[in-house]
């Protein structure tokens, strides 16, 4: 029993590295069949022309190039799915092409000659995460074999507006299967396989969202979006050196996303840069969120560091010299940004953390039960093939049926849940209880120390501002000396979302610290 909290514990604070093999199968190979006339036509000099005329191009640069008809929609999702097509049997990214790709961006160029564009995301090829709801013909799995045929009826809310702002569906992203809810490997799904890390296959990819971010980092999408429990966004894209927000709880609709715990799941946008992830919020939000971005936003902003508590809470495969190191380079470019740094303790000593940690597992392990399981349930019953699955004993015996096929990366964490157990009032009661204690901590400590902003490393933290609803984003800040990406992370107050985007640009434009993986944005 010890053993399995482990690592579910590792798994669920998105501290787990576990071992990787870029040979994992596919359920499901990429259908690129619907694109191979129009890829053959593409060959030559025009890959290179649109590949260098979109090279480093943000989101609002590459919408005005297609304004002055220098570029096309068409063109730009024919050099994504030409990357795709030499790319992705390795790096395993997504788990399935949107067919009518090409007619959504043929629809957004004729609007822009129409002069009809309604967004600055019209025509950009943007990526989902698999636990989004998608119409068919787009499948909705989140990675699991038991939904490897689903097909939601509709298009989650947030998928709705990507649409209505004319944006192009390129399909759907690998993920940790059912969002990390399955087993201790970060990235891996039994419809996708194992997510491989554009700086290496040494290197974890993270999770969940590992899909998103290694093809935004590898240039198979311009953006993507992921979804949150704790660390799924800021983990992964910390991992393969770019950029992911999690907004506050209620900005972006979690309606239609396949559930791990209600009360804090999230959506929000991994791209390359801050501008674009502001661009892709700014669509996706419920309610408008003002994202204006300013070089100087951290200038006179008092800036809390929590170096004591990155440093002691880090797991055994880092090196507490190099997070000094890298919290060092964070702080340099804080201060040359104008910000006034200082360290500063969360409250939660090395032995509390340890025993929160603990008790948030068991939320996991409750929503597993309480909150994906009837999703399961909903799904499988809809199929009318006699098969059903509603507890974690019903999925755990289905799996064990076809365990090469259905759980290649084993089933710990399911194990788990059903060892343990959850009662749902139990569940309920300490799900609230966790969100208003961390959301209690990270309060007292922005007003205690009067701070504006909180800095940690990737997703250190996650268990605590992911629960806690408060918004987070990450930015790269370099490179370990192993040659592994690493990120800053930004914590704001809750609903001050964009003014925590506009912070992290001002940190962006001063460091400069994004790597690309070699060979990123090549055929």
């Amino acid at each position: 029993m010890n053993r399995y909290l482990a690592v579910a514990r590792s798994t669920l604070t998105g501290r787990w590295v576990g071992r990787r093999s870029a040979s994992s199968p596919r359920l499901r190979p990429l259908d690129l069949s619907p694109f191979e006339d129009a890829l053959r036509d593409f060959e030559d000099d025009r890959v290179e022309r649109v590949a260098t005329l979109v090279r480093d191009a943000s989101i609002v640069q590459l919408s005005r190039l297609m304004d002055s008809v220098r570029l096309t929609s068409q063109d730009l999702t024919l050099l994504c799915l030409s990357r795709i097509r030499a790319q992705d049997e390795t790096l395993r990214s997504l788990l399935e092409l949107n067919p009518h790709a090409l007619v959504e961006a043929a629809s957004a160029d004729e609007r822009r000659r129409a002069g009809a564009s309604p967004s600055p995301l019209c025509g950009i090829p943007l990526t989902l995460k698999d636990n989004i709801e998608t119409a068919p013909p787009l499948h909705t799995t989140a990675g699991s074999a038991l939904l490897a045929d689903h097909l939601a009826e509709h298009d989650a809310p947030l998928v709705a507006r990507l649409r209505d702002a004319g944006a192009v569906i390129l399909g759907k992203a690998n993920l940790s299967e059912l969002a990390g809810a399955m087993s201790s490997r970060a990235g891996i799904s039994a419809v996708g396989g194992q997510a491989m890390n554009p700086f290496g296959a040494q290197f974890s990819p993270g999770g969940s969202s590992s899909g998103s971010a290694v093809g935004v980092a590898a240039g198979l999408c311009i953006a993507s979006i992921g979804t949150e429990t704790s660390g799924s966004l800021l983990a992964p894209a910390a991992f393969s050196g770019v950029v992911a927000m999690k907004p506050s709880r209620g900005v972006v609709p979690t309606d239609g996303i396949v559930p791990l715990v209600h009360t804090q799941d999230s959506a929000g946008p991994v791209a390359r840069s801050v501008a674009d992830a502001a661009a892709v919020l700014e669509i996706i939000a419920r309610h408008p969120v003002r994202t204006d971005l300013a070089d100087d936003a951290l200038e006179g902003v008092r800036v809390g560091v929590l170096r004591a508590d990155v440093l002691s809470q880090q797991s055994p495969f880092e090196d507490t010299s190099e997070n000094a190191a890298v919290l060092g380079r964070v702080v340099e470019g804080l201060t040359r940004a104008g910000a006034d740094a200082a360290d500063v303790l969360l409250g939660l000593r090395a032995d509390s953390l340890d025993e929160y940690e603990k008790g948030f597992v068991g939320v996991v392990l409750g929503g597993l039960c309480h909150d994906t399981l009837p999703y399961l349930a909903a799904a499988t019953g809809a199929r009318g093939d006699g098969v059903r699955v509603t507890t974690a004993a019903d999925l755990l015996a289905w799996n064990l049926a076809d365990p090469r096929r259905r759980m290649p990366s084993g089933q710990g964490v399911l194990d788990l849940a059903v060892l343990r157990g959850a009662d749902a009032d139990a569940y309920a009661e300490a799900a609230l209880g966790f969100r208003d204690r961390a959301a209690a901590l990270l309060a007292e400590t922005f007003d205690g120390t009067r701070t504006e902003l909180l800095v940690s490393l990737s997703n250190r933290h996650s268990s605590v501002y992911a629960t806690a609803g408060f918004p987070a984003v990450t930015v790269p800040a370099g490179m370990r000396s192993n040659g592994m990406p690493v990120g800053a992370t930004f914590i704001g107050r809750p609903g001050e979302d964009g003014r925590l985007l506009s912070m992290a640009h001002a940190f962006e434009r001063v460091t400069r610290l994004r790597r690309e993986p070699i060979g990123a944005g090549r055929r």
